[in-house]
């Protein structure tokens, strides 16, 4: 559980100063963005939609303008106000404390979930009982994307016993953090997602410095 634990410290932490160091906050940023909002805005345009982890909110919104409904869950209550604050003319977004691991109180039923930046910080092991609790609360054929981090450099990592990266994150006070922070390659995005997931496309979006993939949970 440490590795879990110190990622949910780590941004309960950061919540204050996230959206600033994150570029949510930047004007020239925002502009690059347009376009990515408007691709997910087109995905999830009348879905019922659960977004795992979703962190301050910055993503939330952008789907919540077009989804018939969202759902958006995180662990840390202190991300979560900020979320909530953000989302606050938006009735068709409700927030919900929950560990993305288990769903535990989370309704069934959703015809898409979401998760942006959250797939690189669970540990390798923890991916397939993470993505049963996930399935298990979707409608069979839901839509289903993650975004995550391609490789960068500047940061310090190490590589623990079972094969994944730890990452030194320090806050603007100076506290330092060591995270989960795994870039997988697209085979193994696809060998875990084989035969519980139909339509697989993985995508690497020129200038977004990310990769997407996108899939049907099985009918």
């Amino acid at each position: 559980m440490a590795l879990v634990d110190d990622v949910a410290r780590y941004y309960e932490a950061r919540a204050s100063e996230y959206d600033e160091t994150a570029g949510y906050t930047d004007p020239e940023s925002e502009a690059l963005r347009a376009p990515i909002k408007a691709r997910f805005r087109e995905m999830f345009a009348g879905h019922t939609v659960l977004e795992i982890a979703c962190g301050t909110g910055y993503w939330t919104p952008v789907i919540g303008e077009v989804a018939a409904s969202v759902l958006a869950v995180d662990v840390n209550p202190p991300v979560l106000a900020l979320a909530e604050n953000r989302c606050k003319n938006l009735s068709n977004v409700t927030f919900q404390m929950s560990d993305a691991y288990t769903l535990d109180g989370v309704p069934g039923g959703f015809s898409a979930a979401f998760g942006i930046w959250w797939w690189s910080h669970m540990p390798k092991e923890r991916i397939p009982a993470f993505l049963g609790a996930l399935h298990s609360k979707l409608l069979p054929g839901a839509f289903v994307l993650f975004v995550d981090q391609l490789p960068y450099d500047g940061e310090v990592r190490r590589q623990d016993a079972r094969g994944n990266t730890l990452e030194r994150r320090v806050l603007s006070d100076a506290r330092s953090f060591e995270v989960v922070k795994n870039f997988p390659t697209e085979e193994e995005i696809r060998q875990t997602l084989a035969g519980i997931a139909d339509n697989v496309q993985y995508t690497e979006p020129l200038g977004e410095k990310s990769w997407n993939v996108t899939y049907n949970t099985k009918g």
